[in-house]
């Protein structure tokens, strides 16, 4: 597939200047000539003397070929654009009709439940007694003690699966 710029990369051959001017380039790289010879260069409309005069066809023969040249890919192009986009910019399309929408896919079938975890000790219940008194409080959180349930399970959201283990009624790892 090809890309057109948004320029052509070239400049005018010549652009029209004052009354009898030198023909010379200016800063912006164009060459104006008089606006003589520019009313004479517009108004050429036949080549066919440079065909007739042996010096003039021997002296300007390569410069006919490109030009030729030149006319023909200018021709192709105008066809190619005539054919992808038709004659009028403002209804030109440059892609096809949308395509119908395809069917939806069909649901996968639900997965299969997980195991189900180990279920921890419970461990004996103790006698029930008097209350004894308050121990020393110790640092912060340092001689905390929990009983409780141990095992592991797993937590699944979306993509992404969780592993945690519990150990004596606190979480001991997360992977």
């Amino acid at each position: 597939m090809a890309n057109i710029n948004n320029n052509i990369r070239g400049k005018k051959l010549f652009k029209s200047g004052s009354s009898g001017a030198f023909a010379s380039k200016g800063s912006d790289g164009e060459v104006t000539v008089s606006s003589e010879r520019a009313t004479e260069l517009n108004s050429l409309n036949d080549i066919s003397p440079i065909f007739n005069d042996d010096a003039l066809y021997q002296n300007n023969k390569f410069l006919l070929k490109q030009i030729e040249d030149l006319r023909l890919d200018v021709e192709e192009l105008h066809s190619f654009i005539k054919d992808a986009f038709g004659k009028d910019s403002s209804s030109a399309a440059s892609q096809g009709a949308k395509g119908d929408k395809g069917d939806a896919g069909v649901t996968g079938a639900k997965g299969d439940k997980g195991d189900k975890g180990d279920k921890g000790d419970t461990g004996a219940t103790g006698a029930t007694g008097a209350t004894g008194p308050q121990g020393p409080a110790g640092a912060d959180g340092s001689d905390a003690s929990v009983s409780g349930a141990s095992g592991s399970f797993s937590a699944t959201s979306g993509k992404s699966s969780v592993n945690v283990t519990v150990s004596n009624g606190l979480i001991t790892q997360i992977k």
